[in-house]
């Protein structure tokens, strides 16, 4: 479905076929589960692999379903927009608003976590902070008796949106039944005028919801899904690791960032030989480009051959080689 005026709208709305595959949480995790399942190795580094994966599986699931939700508001908030239907297009805006601010609250304490995980060395110490964090992502679920009440999610989201709470302030006061939400239908002043939409009266707020609609999808869109998949990653990192044989528990989050190579040429080409997992040396890799002061601009495959994969990554200094280990699913 397009949306006039609404591109990232429109690109929600248009993401049917990600929710086939999507939408079948227990499948979607079934070969993880499995995987950590068939462990042979009952050591100290699996045992606290298997808390990592049901936290990151908790978050996982939370993540998707507060998308999820959001794709129906979205698919509402499109059908009130081509309708005029004013009344429904501002009460679906303010529940995306606090939406949006769900996510940004998860990707806070989830980014807590990870932080938090990876300063521990001791078993109990690790298990203590996965249990103390999982209880975090239980209550931002079940959210029983409003124990996180939506300012506290609004809080969150201002963090990175500085007018986030006088947006939504302001939209309380197009949904609550009183004055606001009755210039919705209404002339303005009472005992008189037409009862009706009142959209062009009503011009600067509406222009202001449309612009506040796309707003929160582009930080839903980039930034929130981008943080949060990157910690689930170093979480599935981790887990990787610790199932490894022989893994020691000190070494889970050890930091492997040296790197082999000029990257001038693909001969010599950057590769990152202590990395355990793909995410590790896509970390390194960023580490390498901030470490260099490297802006990248682009990036092409330029071959894949004896297990590498190799890219040529184009920065503001030149083009630089990198390659990558071929890791078997």
């Amino acid at each position: 479905m397009k949306v006039q005026g609404h591109p990232r709208l429109s690109a929600i709305l248009d993401r049917n076929d990600a929710w086939e595959r999507l939408g079948d949480f227990d499948a979607l995790m079934q070969e993880a589960d499995q995987h950590l399942q068939s462990a042979a190795s009952q050591s100290e580094a699996v045992e606290v692999a298997k808390l990592m994966h049901a936290f990151s599986r908790d978050h996982y699931h939370v993540f998707l379903v507060g998308q999820y939700k959001i794709r129906e508001l979205c698919r509402g908030i499109g059908a009130a927009i081509e309708s005029t239907n004013e009344t429904v297009l501002f009460n679906l805006t303010r529940s995306l608003v606090e939406h949006s601010a769900s996510l940004a609250y998860q990707m806070r304490i989830l980014e807590r976590a990870v932080e938090g995980f990876s300063k521990k060395r001791e078993r109990k110490a690790i298990e203590a902070s996965i249990g103390k964090h999982r209880k975090a992502v239980q209550l931002l679920y079940y959210n029983e008796k409003a124990s996180i009440h939506v300012h506290d999610m609004i809080k969150a989201l201002a963090a990175q949106f500085d007018t986030a709470r006088r947006e939504y302030e302001a939209l309380c006061e197009f949904v609550h039944p009183n004055y606001g939400s009755n210039r919705l239908v209404s002339s303005g002043d009472l005992g008189r005028g037409q009862i009706r939409s009142h959209g062009e009266e009503l011009g600067p707020d509406l222009t202001r919801v449309h612009w506040l609609i796309e707003r929160c999808l582009m930080l839903v869109d980039d930034n929130f899904n981008k943080e949060i998949a990157f910690y689930l990653g170093r979480l599935a990192s981790w887990v990787e690791i610790a199932c490894e044989d022989n893994a020691q528990l000190s070494q889970i989050f050890s930091v492997r960032v040296a790197t082999i190579g000029d990257g001038l040429t693909k001969e010599t080409a950057i590769s990152f030989h202590r990395a355990r997992t793909p995410f590790e040396e896509k970390e390194a890799f960023y580490g390498y480009l901030k470490a260099n002061k490297l802006i990248m601009s682009g990036r092409r495959l330029a071959a894949v051959e004896s297990n590498f994969l190799y890219d040529q990554v184009m920065t503001d200094k030149g083009t630089v080689w990198v390659k990558y280990r071929l890791h078997s699913s």
